[in-house]
């Protein structure tokens, strides 16, 4: 596994140093893709080079094309989460990548382009790290979170009303699998919409030894009791 996580990192960063230099034809739509988002052609670039690192450790299933190649495991990647922050220069934009056997997640990697952080687990090892030094450190909860994130916040403003009534301030920033990854430095992390494996199988494996909720359209996750229950009440309907 420390090989596979190698290749990953080896990969984020050649992602990190193109969009460092990106060209104005890689802002551009190319496609529609295989998730149903557009594809820009930063984010066939990105693919490509998880194609190409990647794929001797089995098929990948990408949000731009779908399955790829062939293979006992599979790789679930988001190439590019939070391309629209990306393309709009707001620094909230990364890569999730989960290997899978069997329907289960053995590694997870998620990465942020923008300050460099990623967030790796496998077996018993989860660290945070950075794509710009060779450090690992533990990763702590942060017990004086302010702020939550509700990503798609304004596909649901009678969600957005019912948090402001009970003083449950939150941001949404738009690139879901990223959120999850900070999950134990915000007061809760709340998902509503189309739930898709490419946004949420990296992030929901660091996340599964926190309070968490989950039905086909609705995810919750906190590390607080209290708020977990009030989130449920408001968001989960009987």
């Amino acid at each position: 596994m420390e090989r596979f996580f190698n290749d990953v990192k080896r990969s984020c960063q050649t992602i990190y140093n193109t969009i460092a230099q990106m060209r104005d034809d890689e802002y551009k739509y190319v496609k529609r893709g295989f998730g149903g988002d557009l594809s820009s052609q930063i984010d066939l670039v990105a693919e490509k080079v998880f194609i190409q690192n990647l794929s001797s450790y089995g098929k990948i299933y990408s949000e731009e094309s779908g399955i790829i190649g062939e293979g006992k495991r599979k790789i679930v990647v988001d190439p590019i989460d939070g391309s629209d922050n990306l393309l709009s220069s707001f620094p909230y934009y990364g890569s999730s990548i989960a290997l899978q056997e069997n329907g289960k997640t053995l590694f997870s990697f998620i990465v942020n382009y923008a300050n460099g952080d990623f967030f790796v687990k496998y077996n018993d090892f989860y660290k945070k790290g950075s794509l710009l030094y060779n450090e690992l450190r533990d990763i702590k909860t942060n017990k004086f979170a302010k702020v939550g994130v509700f990503e798609k916040a304004y596909a649901n403003p009678d969600i957005v009303a019912k948090l402001k009534s009970v003083g449950l301030k939150f941001r949404s920033p738009g690139a879901v699998a990223l959120s999850l990854a900070y999950a134990r430095y915000l007061k809760f992390v709340l998902f509503i919409g189309k739930i898709r494996p490419f946004d949420v199988a990296a992030g929901l494996h660091q996340c599964e030894d926190l309070y968490l909720f989950k039905n086909q359209s609705v995810i919750i996750i906190t590390r607080d009791k209290d708020i977990f229950r009030q989130l449920k009440t408001i968001v989960v309907k009987d």
